[in-house]
């Protein structure tokens, strides 16, 4: 599976400086400059460095304290009463610590010295830290859901992946069941067409085999593909058949998910030509405008009380049902698929945009 290489989260930058906490460095020092700069506490230009040092000091100790202590153990918990009690001690506590270690260094003048027990002080100090965790909380809130949606687009992905191979694995043993059905008729009547048709088989086993595992191919691959199919299906049905295929449009420099377009084939050479038919018709047409690729096809149904019409299925079995969940996953909101009938034949318009 692969994940994109873009993505900020799996840059090698970004495991970097998560693994050696760089982004914690780069906002104390950037913090403890802004109360250097911006509020500059203390008499002297020294002063201002040691209560600057002093003041994200604790506000580190209490942010880090609420992250990795309170917020696990009370607020992930639901706990929101103890938590806003927990925070308000420890608010309080961050309040008092920074006017006790003022009160104990000189880096103050006497009149800030007096109000450093004061109501009003008290009230700033716990502002700044409320301040500072709430910052730090939120950054930390942020980090998780970033990586939590990495990790969700992340399984998506697996998950995606793991569909499709599901859907291709019933895919291909089922064409491989008809198509052998069809050698094994033919061997039972000792045709000369066997060896044929053997051939034919051999090439599109080597497809599913080397390109089928890909997740896209040229589209022109997919055609040969195709046509190695419509060709084995020509020599088992001989006469009995009217088939007129035509592709137009520059299919050479476009990709497509592989098995896609197999199933209506061979939906339609199973149901539109069923054994108990004497005439029957498959009509396929492609054609690529600019990046859409247009596939239409339409076979002839059988009549009423015939031996396929009354079968539950006789519309599409597994392989059609699959190559539609396929297109919902491979090509959501790039496809159109549309399913019409008459009397006398059934048609399949698909379009897909094919935009790299």
């Amino acid at each position: 599976m692969t994940y994109s290489s873009n993505s900020l989260v799996n840059s090698k930058l970004y495991l970097w400086i998560t693994r050696y906490n760089i982004h914690h460095i780069v906002l104390w020092i950037l913090y403890f400059f802004f109360w250097v700069l911006v509020l500059s506490p203390g008499i002297t230009p020294l002063d201002f460095y040691i209560n600057s040092l002093v003041i994200v000091s604790i506000h580190a100790v209490i942010s880090y304290f609420n992250m990795y202590v309170l917020l696990p153990l009370f607020l992930q918990k639901r706990a929101y009463f103890l938590y806003l009690l927990a925070i308000t001690l420890a608010l309080l506590l961050g309040a008092f610590t920074e006017s006790a270690v003022f009160s104990m260094i000189s880096t103050l003048g006497p009149e800030d010295k007096r109000a450093l027990l004061s109501i009003r002080f008290i009230l700033n100090a716990i502002m700044g830290v409320t301040y500072t965790v709430a910052v730090t909380m939120s950054l930390k809130l942020v980090k998780h859901w970033y990586e939590k949606e990495k990790l969700t687009k992340e399984l998506e992905i697996i998950n995606t992946e793991t569909e499709l191979k599901y859907l291709k694995s019933q895919i291909n043993p089922h064409f491989l069941f008809n198509s052998l059905n069809s050698i094994y008729a033919l061997a039972l009547k000792k045709s000369d067409l066997t060896p044929t048709l053997i051939l034919k088989l051999s090439d599109i086993l080597r497809y599913i085999l080397y390109e089928g595992s890909e997740r896209k191919v040229s589209l022109d691959q997919e055609l040969k593909y195709l046509q190695s199919y419509i060709d084995l299906e020509k020599v088992r049905h001989g006469n009995r058949m009217k088939l007129n295929i035509s592709i137009s449009g520059d299919t050479g420099r476009h990709e497509i998910a592989p098995m896609l377009l197999i199933p209506f084939v061979e939906n339609s050479f199973k149901h539109g030509l069923g054994k108990d038919m004497a005439d029957g018709f498959v009509t396929i047409k492609i054609e690529m405008e600019n990046s859409d690729c247009l596939f239409e096809i339409t076979n002839s149904k059988p009549v009423a009380g015939s031996e396929i019409k009354n079968k539950d299925d006789y519309l599409g079995g597994i392989g059609l049902k699959n190559v539609q969940k396929r297109l919902k996953l491979l090509y959501p909101s790039k496809h159109k698929i549309d399913f019409s009938e008459s009397q006398t034949e059934y048609k399949v318009n698909l379009k897909i945009n094919l935009v790299r």
